[in-house]
């Protein structure tokens, strides 16, 4: 079965990109009045998919809308909630993105993908942690050769530098449902936290001695160091498979003259 799936919507320039999720009674009539009234707002729907196979009788209507920067929706979205076919309505900004329509062979910023379960993840970390020496090393320098791959890709669609690439990095793990990010960072300095809150290597984990996390540290100091030109170090410092209430990593910056590699080294404290 060929489905499709938005990862990101690219505005341009003078636009940004306003996302509505809307579950509604399922009638026959329900998709074309949600469709209609976004016509007559003049909201150009990108992008919009439906879902009703959790519960027939109740439907998902997700749509990614490009509109004019600045715009207020909130007026769009109390006539949305006033319909009789609209139960709920969520809504939000999504910004610094590009447009990823993918079907099978699922292709993820122009390269084959696939989608994995997280316990088949954790099952390959588990493996690793039991059978490889300094397995935590390598699992931190597997995350930093993607974070940094990831950059290197989206730079192919989108200007990627030390003033956007946090956002992006935060809507990066919720569309590809690594987790929710909260991030407390100082630019100039690179130093600060970045907080997981859902983390899917956790959450099929589950408890456990020690933190769990090595390569998504691995993965924010390969991404932040591509896209800021600035090597940095990061450290999980606090995890939730240890009992912790989120998932913590710690960035400050790698002295001069030293590469993200230099981590797996014993060179950066």
């Amino acid at each position: 079965m060929v489905r499709d799936l938005c990862m990101f919507s690219k505005a341009d320039k003078e636009a940004e990109v306003i996302w509505f999720k809307i579950a509604y009674r399922n009638t026959v009539h329900s998709e074309a009045d949600i469709s209609s009234l976004f016509a007559e707002k003049g909201l150009d729907m990108r992008f919009a998919y439906l879902d009703s196979l959790e519960n027939p009788s109740i439907g998902k209507y997700v749509i990614f809308t490009e509109v004019e920067k600045g715009r207020d929706v909130s007026s769009v979205v109390t006539e949305l909630k006033g319909l009789d076919v609209v139960l709920d309505v969520e809504y939000g900004t999504s910004r610094n993105q590009v447009m990823q329509s993918v079907e099978f062979p699922l292709s993820l910023f122009g390269e084959r993908a696939i989608i994995l379960r997280a316990r088949t993840f954790v099952d390959i970390l588990r493996i690793v942690n039991e059978h490889v020496p300094q397995a935590e090393g390598i699992q931190m320098h597997t995350g930093i050769r993607s974070g940094t791959a990831a950059v290197r890709l989206l730079r192919e669609f989108i200007d990627i530098d030390e003033n956007n690439c946090f956002d992006l990095l935060k809507e990066l793990f919720m569309a590809s449902g690594w987790g929710l990010l909260e991030y407390d960072i100082d630019i100039r300095s690179l130093t600060g936290s970045i907080r997981n809150r859902d983390c899917f290597i956790y959450d099929a984990y589950k408890e456990n001695e020690f933190p769990v996390c090595a390569y998504i540290s691995g993965f924010f100091a390969g991404f932040i160091s591509e896209a800021t030109k600035r090597t940095v170090q990061v450290q999980e410092v606090q995890c939730m498979a240890t009992g912790d209430t989120f998932c913590e990593h710690l960035l400050s910056p790698a002295p001069g003259s030293t590469g993200a590699e230099h981590i797996l080294k014993g060179e950066l404290t």
